[in-house]
């Protein structure tokens, strides 16, 4: 009957020297300080057979894990393996298991279910040790408990994050910081502005009722009734003229006198073609010295709109203003404006299109903020579109850009036809 195969024993596994085997006194002594190293070492240690076998543990390992070493002796290691419900675990932690110790190795994150349910995380070295070539092979494991540093990394990482997030809201608030300075330095233009033109309007007012007077007196002298009637249109016409120009520009100062403050607009209903032909009237002269033509394709019987005729001329000069030097800017010489008019449901819709250098996207973004420009000193204030968009925001009307750099530019400008029927 064959004999069972001798358990090894730990005195004498821990008594093995390099040299001859010791008296039986020097072994008993050598067992017993190894033993006592063994118990009193910082670091949890085990020791298992191959099959997983629990054969012996420390007090520091007792310590980690919360069992007794008589709990744990002859008993599985899946005693110590976590379980799903004992607490959630990082995906890079392994549970430790006997497949972590069929070979010598080191492994790090190694979760250890502690008897109490907790889940500490570990650290693993793994030897494979015997006493003897047919000696019990036996796995020594070396446990080096890391849960508080896997702790204090988790709130560091959550720092980190929280910190980020600081970081993005002050960003943020710093941006919003900047662009209240920024409209109150606007508002601030803006009221110097007001004031400016309050000054302005009074100073040209009173050159221009003289220029509109002597005009009118000019026009009784220099057409009496027996003028020859050749020389009678061409006179005329031009002294009209002068006078509508200077009732105009009458109005565009009074319009200055009240931009700052809220005032009752004069409403009336308005042909919107007469509004854009007086437009291009004032600048005629300046497209014809700069070989730009004006195409017009007006949609017949459109309503007439519900709105300040001053107002709307002003819009389409400054419209017509910027069609011109975007062209001009091209250098070519010559171009086209395109003016389209239709309607769509309850609203005016006119398309006003050059054929000028155009607009990058970062310029099509700025184009209605007050006082911004890409003249040159001196050839802009950057308030034309600015005081347009107003104009028809008043109105409850729209206008956008359509604009690719070196292909033109397209303003579309929808007006209500009765903007009190919307409000």
């Amino acid at each position: 009957m064959p004999t069972a195969k001798p358990r090894v024993n730990r005195s004498r596994l821990f008594a093995i020297d390099e040299g001859t085997r010791a008296p039986n006194t020097e072994f008993r002594d050598a067992g017993s300080k190894y033993q006592i190293l063994f118990d009193q070492a910082s670091d949890p240690v085990m020791t298992l057979s191959t099959d997983g076998t629990i054969d012996a543990v420390n007090q520091a390992f007792e310590e980690m894990s919360g069992y007794l070493k008589q709990e744990l002796l002859g008993r599985k290691i899946g005693v110590l393996t976590p379980s799903g419900a004992q607490g959630h675990t990082s995906h890079r932690a392994r549970p430790l298991s006997s497949g972590l110790l069929e070979a010598p190795g080191t492994y790090e994150d190694v979760a250890v279910a502690r008897k109490d349910g907790y889940v500490r995380f570990v650290d693993l070295s793994v030897r494979i040790v015997s006493s003897g070539p047919d000696s019990e092979r036996l796995v020594l494991a070396l446990f080096r408990d890391v849960t508080e540093k896997k702790r204090m990394e988790r709130e560091l990482i959550t720092k980190h994050a929280e910190l980020r997030n600081a970081y993005f809201q002050l960003e943020r608030k710093n941006a919003e910081l900047q662009a209240m300075q920024e409209t109150l330095v606007q508002a601030g233009k803006m009221a110097a502005l007001g004031e400016l033109a309050a000054g302005i309007a009074h100073e040209l007012n009173q050159p221009l009722q003289g220029i509109r007077g002597y005009a009118q007196e000019l026009q009784a002298l220099a057409l009496p009734s027996g003028a020859e009637p050749s020389t009678r249109p061409a006179i005329e016409s031009s002294l009209v003229e002068i006078i509508s120009n200077s009732d105009k520009m009458a109005h565009i100062i009074d319009y200055l006198r009240t931009f700052t403050r809220k005032s009752v607009e004069k409403h009336e209903f308005t042909n919107i073609h007469d509004a854009v032909e007086e437009a291009l009237k004032m600048l005629s002269r300046q497209f014809k010295a700069r070989g730009i033509a004006v195409q017009r394709d007006f949609a017949p019987a459109l309503p007439k709109l519900y709105a300040n005729p001053l107002q709307l001329e002003q819009v389409f000069i400054n419209l017509a203003t910027n069609a011109r030097d975007a062209i001009e800017t091209t250098g070519r010489g010559h171009g086209t404006i395109s003016i389209k008019t239709t309607k769509s449901g309850n609203f005016v819709e006119v398309r006003f299109r050059d054929d000028g250098i155009g607009m990058a996207e970062k310029t099509k973004s700025k184009i209605f903020n007050p006082f911004f420009t890409t003249k040159e000193v001196g050839k802009g204030m950057g308030l034309g579109l600015s005081l347009s968009y107003g104009i028809l925001s008043k109105l409850h009307g729209s206008m956008v850009v359509e604009s690719e750099l070196g292909k033109g530019t397209t303003f579309v400008v929808r007006i209500p036809v009765d903007f009190r029927e919307l409000a």
